[in-house]
């Protein structure tokens, strides 16, 4: 809508969604991806894919797939190409097609018990549902056209998750295995947040850190705090969007 209304060389249209999106980029360059890490609905079913999907496969004495784990720094370039797509069919007037084939419209219709509207949507829903239980945060790494815009924006450095590396067990890669990105937690001492914008506020490299190096975002200045802060403004965009 706000790609057609540009392309349009129309006034922008100041609404709920237009709102929402703001407060949004704002949140995020603040405090990172905290939005994406725990309250996007379709991320949180790519979890929950995930989590089930392991647990069969523990069961079953099967090792995790790991399918993306070499080709993941490459993969997550696909979510630029589907930002791209977007915006070009947008521009064409094509955003009723695009919505109406989108796998995220397929989960919504299914979250309100009805039925699809097409089939070729439902069907990426399914592939990107199989790809969900292979790959943690499949979606939201590689496909997901909103992650790229959040990518690209600048994260404040105290929401920056660090650590002390000179602490660390040499050759220790526990952090970067738990982390659902695959991504190098930057050390204290280095300026580098690049990869920040990749980042999805989870925490899950602090509690597998076997020396407990990791800094998470405002621990030195009250944990708890900020975390409720950011959890109080999270919900209040959640409480819009959906």
């Amino acid at each position: 809508m706000l790609v057609g209304q540009v392309a349009g060389k129309k006034a922008l249209e100041w609404n709920t969604f237009v709102m929402t999106l703001v407060i949004l980029i704002i949140f995020t360059i603040c405090f990172g991806r905290f939005f994406c890490g725990f309250l996007c609905a379709f991320g949180s079913y790519g979890d929950c894919m995930y989590v089930l999907s392991s647990a069969l496969r523990k069961k079953c004495k099967k090792k995790p797939l790991h399918i993306f784990k070499k080709w993941g720094k490459i993969l997550r370039y696909g979510k630029y190409v589907v930002l791209i797509f977007v915006l070009l069919a947008c521009i064409k007037g094509m955003e009723n097609i695009v919505s109406l084939h989108s796998p995220v419209t397929v989960f919504s219709r299914l979250h309100a018990l009805k039925t699809p509207d097409s089939m070729l949507g439902l069907l990426l829903f399914l592939v990107i549902t199989a790809g969900m239980a292979a790959e943690p945060r499949f979606f939201c790494r590689f496909l997901c056209p909103m992650g790229a815009i959040f990518s690209f924006l600048p994260v404040l450095p105290f929401s920056v998750i660090k650590r002390d590396r000179k602490n660390c067990i040499m050759g220790c890669q526990a952090c970067k295995m738990a982390c659902p990105a695959g991504l190098d937690i930057p050390s204290l001492t280095e300026g580098d947040n690049s990869l920040s914008g990749e980042c999805f506020s989870c925490g899950k490299c602090a509690g597998r850190c076997p020396r407990q190096n990791i800094i998470l975002p405002g621990k030195s200045r009250g944990w708890l705090p900020l975390t409720v802060i950011k959890a109080v403004i999270a919900l209040v965009i959640f409480l819009m969007v959906y």
